[in-house]
């Protein structure tokens, strides 16, 4: 095999494939990356088995072929070396990259017929979504999936596709806290439920470059797969049932609270320096006259804050562990924001003051 190419194109490749290998697997196939040149096109092939992630450059193929190649050495190397036109040369057992006068790498090739095949799902996206609405989707569930393995299906998000409503509603949670956001989908073929790896989420946010571009998921086989540009990348699902959400949310509440988002999230953020040696990092919120009340305290000293903030329905006291209640605030983008409560002892649930397409919710901590 061999072709010539721009480096920052194999440069950007190399980058956006090496996040498909796996260099802590036991099988050590699945830490390489795969390139196969041919016509005027080469493509670059990564996977651990749970992600696929294929990018194609253009170059010109003197000879077509295909080679596997250690993935991190590789991808390392490729990283250093300069800008300019490289030419790369492989035979069975070693692969030449040439870039600048005398300048060259040589890499021992990997068993190529040991590599898996890569997924490449042909059927029609089950819908198609804003690459603004999938990026805010990204950002707003993936902080709040859950980190450890007790449950599966909280590693991931869950995709609620309504077709008949034209809706996707995304939601998260971790045991303690949830986030759920609604969007409208663009052309959907039919309704399903599909729980997408929060890893899987985060590798869609970095190769989402064109907030305007209409982005299209395919589902088949227990995959799925979406195209950004001449990148394609594919994840396999979570099998599972997800958690029944909407029995989670409250819908009815004897307090709300109108504030203006950046002192709450300031405030909040000065009390959870304070309360940060208490195990649960306790932050007490009590509502007051035009006021919301916020304490916290440890051996250490106490902090007191106060905020301006507009009041309906019944005043409370309620305490929550103030990391929670910080990233829910931190969530929203909008001036103010609604926290809306209903006993002490139930979720609060956290939204903009004027969007209804986002809300957060979170457990509260028994005060002794």
């Amino acid at each position: 095999m061999k072709f010539i190419c721009d480096g920052e194109d194999l440069k950007a490749a190399v980058a956006i494939v090496a996040h498909g290998t796996n260099s802590k697997t036991v099988n050590p196939i699945l830490e390489g990356i795969k390139i196969e040149a041919k016509g005027n096109e080469v493509t670059f092939f990564a996977t651990d088995l749970e992600l696929y992630i294929r990018k194609t450059i253009h170059a010109d193929v003197k000879q077509d072929g295909a080679v596997l190649l250690p993935g991190k050495l590789f991808g390392e190397y490729i990283a250093k070396i300069g800008q300019g036109q490289i030419t790369f040369t492989s035979s069975d057992t070693t692969a030449v990259i040439e870039h600048g006068e005398g300048n060259d790498g040589n890499f021992s090739c990997m068993p190529i017929n040991e590599y898996p095949d890569l997924i490449d799902l042909n059927t029609k996206p089950l819908f198609y979504l804003k690459g603004a609405d999938l990026r805010e989707i990204i950002n707003k569930t993936t902080p709040f999936t859950a980190q450890d393995n007790a449950r599966p299906v909280l590693r991931g998000a869950l995709f609620d596709v309504d077709a008949t409503n034209n809706t996707l509603t995304a939601v998260a949670l971790d045991g303690y806290r949830l986030a759920r956001i609604i969007k409208p989908l663009v052309r959907p073929t039919g309704s399903a439920k599909l729980i997408i790896p929060s890893r899987a989420l985060e590798e869609m946010r970095r190769m989402l470059t064109d907030d305007k571009e209409e982005i299209g998921l395919i589902v088949e086989k227990k995959f799925v797969q979406v195209a950004f540009g001449s990148t394609v990348f594919a994840s396999r699902l979570i099998d599972g049932d997800f958690v029944n959400y909407r029995q989670i949310i409250p819908t009815e509440f004897n307090c709300n609270v109108v504030v203006e988002t950046a002192p709450l999230l300031a405030a909040v953020g000065r009390a959870g320096l304070l309360s940060g040696s208490n195990k649960i990092n306790l932050l007490t919120l009590t509502t007051a006259d035009k006021s919301l009340e916020l304490f916290a305290n440890n051996d250490m000293g106490q902090i007191n804050e106060r905020v301006p903030a507009n009041l309906d329905g019944t005043n409370i006291k309620i305490a929550f562990n103030s990391k929670y209640m910080f990233d829910a605030l931190n969530t929203i983008t909008d001036e103010f924001v609604k926290l809306s409560f209903t006993t002490p002892l139930a979720p609060c649930v956290v939204t903009s003051a004027k969007r209804g397409d986002y809300l957060f919710l979170v457990l509260p901590v028994r005060l002794g």
